[in-house]
C-alpha cells in the first residue's frame, strides 16, 4: 500500500474524530483571545485570576460537549457527500485561520477558498467531474 493510500484510508477511519477536532477547533478559537500580555474574553480584558477561571471553564466545558460533537460526526457523515464535506471543510477551516490570526475574513485570498467551499456544498457531485 502506498504512503497517500495509507494516509487515506487513516483519514478515511478517523474521519468522525477530524471533523471533531475541526469543530471543535472553530467554537474554541472564539471563546478567548490570548496574546502575549492579555487575555480577553466577551469584549473585555481580564486579569490572571478571571482568566484562569475562563480558562478552566472552557475546558470543562468542551470536554462536556466533545462527546456530543462527536456522536453527532458519527451518525451524519455516512449521509455527508464526500463534496459537500470537503466544502465544508473549507469554509470551517477558512474561518478558523481568519479568526486566530486576526486577519480580514472576506479579504481576496479568503473569498476563493469560501467559494469553492460553498460550491461544493451546493453540488457535491461537482467533485466527481473534476477527479
Amino acid at each position: 500500500m502506498s504512503m497517500v493510500a495509507g494516509l487515506l484510508q487513516y483519514v478515511s477511519n478517523h474521519l468522525d474524530t477530524i471533523m471533531t477536532g475541526l469543530t471543535m477547533a472553530v467554537v474554541g478559537i472564539g471563546v478567548y483571545e490570548a496574546r502575549d500580555g492579555f487575555f480577553l474574553f466577551n469584549g473585555q480584558f481580564r486579569g490572571k485570576y478571571g482568566a484562569l477561571l475562563i480558562f478552566v471553564g472552557t475546558l470543562f466545558g468542551a470536554s462536556l460537549i466533545t462527546p456530543v460533537i462527536s456522536d453527532w460526526w458519527a451518525q451524519s457523515l455516512p449521509y455527508i457527500p464526500p463534496g459537500q464535506l470537503l466544502g465544508a471543510i473549507l469554509v470551517l477551516g477558512m474561518l478558523g485561520v481568519n479568526k486566530a490570526a486576526e486577519w480580514n475574513f472576506f479579504d481576496i485570498k479568503s473569498l476563493p477558498v469560501y467559494g469553492v467551499g460553498v460550491v461544493l456544498i451546493a453540488n457535491p457531485e461537482i467533485l466527481h467531474t473534476v477527479a
